[in-house]
């Protein structure tokens, strides 16, 4: 129940959640959230995979890529943010940049969870759509969730609390970040 709690916080309170990063970054609550996240996405990845193709192989390549993929995309956010934070003035620790990045995940794993809903109602009710409404909605629950999470609101709490920066600088480099991600998955 702790970690459900953790969830809920950071969802609601980023700014409460992330002032004691500095001091605690709190990195075993992050990697249950990242992983809470990890699995929510790869279910969705299998989902699509296999029901997509109908082969067990492709959606096992994609629930192992995707998890893979989400805990390599954990670190490197949190090596820009803190290499970010260090060279404009911050003084925190990259233990403090993982451990709010690792939390700012919680909001995707509500969209990854809608989106594997999503996933498997586009491929069993609508097979043969060719306005491709669902995986556009899909995507846009993806954006929201990168806006309120990672890199999105809570992580710009993270940069002003955990790595001690000046809010206008945590702030031009979560948009910064958010904008170049939100332009790569449209890409």
């Amino acid at each position: 129940m702790h970690y459900l709690e953790q969830i809920i916080q950071i969802l609601f309170d980023p700014e409460y959640t992330t002032i004691a990063l500095y001091d605690s970054p709190r990195l075993r609550e992050s990697f249950f959230v990242v992983s809470a996240y990890a699995l929510a996405t790869s279910v969705d990845s299998f989902l699509a995979g296999y029901l997509r193709t109908e082969m067990l192989s492709v959606g096992l390549i994609s629930f192992l890529v995707s998890t893979l993929t989400t805990y390599l995309l954990w670190v490197m956010l949190a090596m820009i943010f803190h290499i970010a934070a260090d060279m404009l003035g911050g003084l925190g620790e990259f233990p403090n940049a993982l451990g709010f990045v690792g939390l700012a995940t919680a909001p995707l794993i509500f969209t990854s969870l809608i989106s594997g809903v999503l996933t498997v109602v586009s491929v069993l009710a609508f097979p043969d759509d060719e306005s491709g409404i669902i995986p556009n909605i899909s995507l846009g629950l993806t954006l929201l969730g990168m806006a309120w999470g990672a890199p999105g609101v809570i992580c710009y709490f993270g940069m002003k609390n955990a790595e001690k920066l000046h809010p206008l600088k945590a702030f031009v480099v979560t948009f910064i970040l958010f904008v170049a991600l939100a332009v790569l998955l449209l890409v």
